[in-house]
C-alpha cells in the first residue's frame, strides 16, 4: 500500500473491503487510541483490548463510513461509546468485573487500592447530584440517602411510582457514568466491588 494515499482514499478502499487500506488505517491511529483509553482505564491491556475492539468494530461497519466526513471524530466517538458500554456492564457483570479487576492484582497496573481515594469519590458524588434537575435530586435523596420506598416518596413528591422508579435508575446511571467519566475505571469498579453505589 502506497504511503502516498489521502486518508480520504484509505476510508474509501477500506470501505470496499481492502484489508491492506484498513491495515494502515490501523497503524495511522492505533497509538493515538491507545493513549486515549489508557487515560481512562490506566490499565495496559485492558487498553489495549479495547482497541481491538474499536478497530474490529469499524471493519464490522466499514461500509456506513463516510470518507467525505472526519474520520478521526467518528472514531473516537465509537471509543468512547465502547468503553463506557464495557465498564457499564462490568458493573453488573460479575465475571467481567472480576476479570478486570484482577488485572489490577496482576502488577498490570497500580494496585487498585493506591487509586481509590473517597475523597475523590464523595467529590464526584456530589459534583454528579449538583447537576442533576431538582425533581431527580428530590428523589435520589428520598430513596436513596433517607431509605424512603418509591410509594413513600412517589406520596411525598406527588408524583407517581413509575416516576420515582425512572428517576431512580436515570440518578443512578448519571452518577455511574459520571464517576466513571471524571474517576477513570479503578475507581469505578472498585468502588462498585466495595458496594458504596
Amino acid at each position: 500500500m502506497g504511503s502516498n494515499l489521502s486518508g480520504k482514499e484509505l476510508l474509501e478502499r477500506m470501505k470496499r473491503g481492502d484489508e491492506d487500506a484498513f491495515t494502515s488505517v490501523y497503524r495511522q491511529y492505533h497509538p493515538s487510541l491507545y493513549v486515549f483509553i489508557l487515560r481512562y482505564c490506566k490499565i495496559p491491556s485492558l487498553a489495549e483490548d479495547l482497541v481491538h475492539d474499536v478497530f474490529l468494530k469499524i471493519w464490522e461497519i466499514r461500509e456506513r463510513i463516510d470518507p467525505e466526513r472526519p474520520f478521526s471524530a467518528y472514531l473516537y466517538k465509537i471509543t468512547r461509546n465502547h468503553v463506557f458500554k464495557t465498564l457499564q456492564k462490568a458493573a453488573t457483570d460479575r465475571v467481567l468485573r472480576d476479570q478486570i479487576l484482577a488485572r489490577l492484582d496482576t502488577g498490570d497496573a497500580v494496585p487498585a487500592e493506591q487509586l481509590v481515594d473517597t475523597k475523590e469519590y464523595d467529590r464526584l458524588f456530589h459534583e454528579a447530584l449538583n447537576q442533576m434537575p431538582p425533581q431527580r435530586l428530590n428523589v435520589f435523596r428520598l430513596c436513596r440517602q433517607e431509605g424512603r420506598t418509591y410509594d413513600e416518596a412517589a406520596e411525598i413528591l406527588g408524583i407517581s411510582r413509575n416516576a420515582v422508579k425512572k428517576h431512580m435508575v436515570l440518578s443512578m446511571r448519571f452518577i455511574h457514568d459520571y464517576v466513571f467519566r471524571y474517576g477513570g475505571v479503578t475507581l469505578f469498579l472498585t468502588l462498585f466491588q466495595k458496594n458504596i453505589f
